[in-house]
C-alpha cells in the first residue's frame, strides 16, 4: 500500500467521525504494519490530546471475535475519557461494546530501546491501578465482528474510556484472581477474572511496552493504559442502558447511555 493509498483510508476514517456515516469501503491491507501506519496517520490527523493507550484482544473471547491470536494497541483521547459514574451520549457511537477492564497509570517514561522490557521494568514504572471500562465501536458498515487489520487501522476501534477509583497498594493485589461481574440495567449479564487479560494484566503492559518500543513509540509518565476485556461475553450497549462493572472489593465503574 502506497502512501497515497494510506492517506485515502485515513481521510475516509476521518470522514466517518465527522459525518456519522459508517465506512462502507474496502480496506485492502497486507500486514499489521500497514494497519499501524494508518493508525499513526489517523491519530496525527485527529489532532486530539492523547491520555494513553488501549490494548485489545488480550482475552480468548476477543481474539476469536477478531480472528487473531495476538493483542493490538490504540490511543485513548482526553475528549472521550470520563470519570465514573459517566453519562455519555449514545449518538457518539455506531455499535458500542462495553468492556470491563483493568487500567494502570505510568509514573515514568518507557522509551524505545534495544533490550526488551520485562515485568520488573513495568512494575517499577507503574504508579496506580484502576478498575475501568473501555467502549469500543464498529465504524464499519459491515458491522461486528471486525478483522484485526481494519481494527488496528481505526485506532484499535477505541471509542471511550471510563476510569474508576484508584486501587490502593496495587502491587499486593492478586491481579489474575480479580473477580469481575457486569450488570446491564441492574441485571447480571456476564463475568470474568483478571486472568482473562493475557493471564495477568501486567503481561499486557509488558507486551505494549515492547510493541511500542519496536515501532519507535514511548509510553510517557502520566499516561493511562487499559489492558483489555476481562469478561467472557461481549456487552452490546443500547440507548438508555446503564452498565455497572464490579471488580470484587476493588471498586465499581458505571457508564450510562442517554
Amino acid at each position: 500500500m502506497h502512501d497515497d493509498s494510506i492517506q485515502a483510508v485515513v481521510e475516509e476514517l476521518l470522514h466517518v467521525r465527522h459525518s456519522r456515516l459508517a465506512y462502507d469501503g474496502d480496506i485492502e491491507l497486507q500486514s499489521v504494519e500497514q494497519a499501524y501506519k494508518i493508525q499513526d496517520a489517523l491519530v496525527d490527523k485527529l489532532g486530539e490530546n492523547s491520555v494513553g493507550w488501549k490494548i485489545g484482544c488480550t482475552s480468548k473471547m476477543a481474539q476469536e471475535m477478531s480472528s487473531t491470536d495476538e493483542p493490538f494497541y490504540g490511543r485513548m483521547m482526553a475528549a472521550t475519557t470520563f470519570n465514573s459514574p459517566a453519562l455519555v451520549n449514545f449518538e457518539m457511537f455506531f455499535a458500542p461494546i462495553v468492556e470491563p477492564e483493568i487500567a494502570f497509570r505510568f509514573g515514568r517514561d518507557l522509551v524505545p530501546r534495544k533490550s526488551p522490557y520485562g515485568t520488573e521494568d513495568i512494575v517499577d514504572a507503574v504508579e496506580q491501578m484502576y478498575p475501568a471500562i473501555e467502549i469500543v465501536d464498529c465504524r464499519y458498515a459491515v458491522g461486528w465482528p471486525i478483522g484485526i487489520l481494519p481494527t488496528v487501522a481505526d485506532n484499535g476501534v477505541h471509542a471511550a474510556f471510563i476510569i474508576g477509583p484508584e486501587i490502593a497498594n496495587w502491587r499486593t493485589v492478586d491481579r489474575p484472581k480479580i473477580p469481575v461481574t457486569a450488570e446491564v440495567d441492574g441485571k447480571f449479564v456476564t463475568d470474568g477474572v483478571g486472568a482473562n487479560a493475557l493471564d495477568d494484566p501486567l503481561n499486557a503492559l509488558v507486551w505494549l511496552a515492547n510493541s511500542c518500543s519496536a515501532r519507535g513509540h514511548s509510553i510517557r509518565s502520566g499516561e493511562i493504559v487499559t489492558t483489555g476485556n476481562t469478561v467472557t461475553a461481549p456487552i452490546f450497549a443500547a440507548p438508555g442502558n446503564s452498565v455497572l462493572a464490579s471488580f470484587g472489593g476493588l471498586g465499581e465503574v458505571q457508564v450510562s447511555f442517554r
